[in-house]
């Protein structure tokens, strides 16, 4: 009789623990959904990267939604005639998200990625800039921007893919106001909400 008291006290115990988890995923998920800005990431050889995060709303008793991931990306570099460019291009993916035991996970759509062009900038060239970029797309331009659109959607489509089913799992989510917080295999990704 004893044994049968403990196991229903477990059993009881261990439901009450995963209510009331669900209960905080659940939380946290309606506190997650927005647009999220990160922190500007400088890569050692100078190009800048900037990544939006749309959270869809939470549907149902799923404590998560819809995915919109948005990067912009400068890459710094310099043409034959030494004349040094920032090339921005933009990378957008979509998907899901989720809370699940306080660690956040994304879930990649990877026919989703689309990788394109958004402009060319020569520092230190204000007035012909302008003149200056049709110059340089002209001139390099075409081939040079094709190539870096591939490569750039082939290392994201890799980075996007390496993980079982397309996702990803960021632990320790934090969200206190406006700002988030998640772990990642390098290092603490911050996030400032903006909508």
């Amino acid at each position: 009789m004893k044994h049968n008291n403990l196991l229903t006290s477990f059993t009881l115990l261990s439901l009450l623990c995963i209510f009331c988890t669900s209960c905080n995923d659940m939380e946290m998920a309606k506190k997650a959904c927005g647009t999220w800005e990160s922190i500007r990431i400088v890569e050692e050889d100078g190009c800048k990267e900037k990544t939006y995060y749309d959270f869809g709303s939470v549907k149902g008793s799923i404590p998560g939604g819809d995915l919109k991931e948005t990067t912009y990306f400068t890459e710094c570099g310099e043409v034959e005639d030494g004349q040094e460019y920032n090339m921005q291009c933009k990378s957008i993916i979509e998907g899901t998200w989720k809370i699940e035991v306080g660690d956040i996970y994304f879930t990649y759509d990877l026919s989703t990625l689309k990788v394109t062009f958004e402009g060319i900038s020569f520092p230190g060239a204000d007035r012909l800039s302008e003149s200056l970029a049709q110059s340089f797309i002209k001139n390099y331009g075409q081939s040079l921007i094709q190539e870096s659109i591939e490569e750039l959607k082939e290392h994201l489509y890799n980075w996007y893919s390496e993980n079982e089913n397309n996702e990803d799992c960021y632990q320790n989510v934090n969200i206190k106001g406006d700002n988030m917080s998640f772990d990642a295999t390098d290092g603490v990704i911050k996030l400032i909400r903006i909508k």
